[in-house]
């Protein structure tokens, strides 16, 4: 079932069972009486109560959700939502998309918006549909549209560091690598101060075993933004598969000082890459990426 059905299901439930109750009160009551004039005064009375009663329903369950999605479509568009409906088919367009969306009508909002995109030609504009079609596909899990949209993005917008670096990470977890490495390199070249992309770097080259490289570019992710716990996670975590524990342990306190989430899980991971060094380790806490590290020397000792 989908969401519009459930919602729709719901609404009807809740007048369903209002209307039957107020019923039942009504009748309970109407039989209650002797005076049948007084009866019918109560029964007309009962009817209005349980037609108002109804009518409150309806407005709270249908019309002020249907209002809200639609004041909220409109302003998707901006500040000059409203003017633009008036003027412009494809901002038009792109409403009846992104209301759609919002009722759970996924294939009348694909094909709006997917109208939208191909009818603009100013690139503001085209972000806009595709930033929207990323909504929708993520809500379908489909991956393989969301990616269409990331690599759309991109070239809509080479220089914008956004787009370039979650089209590279969407690259690095199908691991094309040498993609990923572009995008964030891409990124990095129109905001030199673009940290993730730093970040993001510096786990490509911890996976390829390019270790030196690897640090080099966390430094520089240092010193961008010190103050970043993930920043010293990433140094931890460089530390603790060099087998260098002093380090590991100053760059993890230094993560939790700043405010890492689950410090507990980031101390496991490193005590476990810490442990693998010796004979006796924690399997289960050792990352993917040190998995996909120490491969290659793996199958060099065969």
């Amino acid at each position: 079932m989908s969401k519009k059905d459930k919602s729709l299901g719901k609404i009807f439930h809740n007048i369903f069972w209002t209307a039957l109750g107020a019923a039942i009160g009504a009748l309970i009551t109407f039989c209650s009486i002797d005076d049948w004039t007084v009866a019918a005064v109560v029964f007309i009375g009962s009817g209005i109560v349980i037609l108002i009663t109804l009518l409150a329903v309806i407005w709270t369950d249908v019309v002020v959700p249907h209002r809200e999605k639609k004041k909220a479509a409109v302003k998707a568009l901006g500040k000059d939502g409203i003017r633009l409906l008036h003027k412009d088919d494809v901002a038009k367009t792109a409403y009846k998309g992104i209301y759609a969306l919002f009722n759970g009508k996924l294939p009348e909002a694909e094909e709006n918006l997917q109208q939208a995109l191909a009818r603009s030609d100013v690139r503001q504009n085209q972000l806009f549909c595709i930033e929207w079609l990323i909504r929708l596909y993520e809500a379908t899990d489909d991956e393989a549209k969301l990616m269409w949209c990331y690599r759309k993005a991109a070239e809509y917008a080479p220089d914008n560091p956004e787009a370039q670096s979650r089209l590279g990470h969407a690259y690095f977890t199908q691991g094309q690598l040498d993609k990923a490495t572009y995008c964030f390199e891409q990124a990095l070249r129109y905001d030199p101060n673009h940290g993730y992309s730093y970040f993001s770097l510096a786990k490509i080259q911890m996976v390829r075993g390019e270790d030196d490289k690897a640090y080099e570019t966390l430094q520089k992710l240092v010193k961008i933004n010190d103050n970043h716990p993930l920043c010293h996670a990433e140094l931890a975590d460089w530390y603790a598969m060099q087998g260098d524990a002093q380090h590991a342990e100053e760059e993890c306190r230094k993560a939790q000082l700043c405010g890492i989430q689950d410090p507990e899980d980031l101390n496991k991971r490193i005590n476990a890459m810490l442990s693998f060094h010796k004979t006796d380790y924690d399997e289960k806490n050792l990352p993917e990426l040190f998995y996909r590290r120490i491969e290659p020397k793996a199958e060099q000792s065969k």
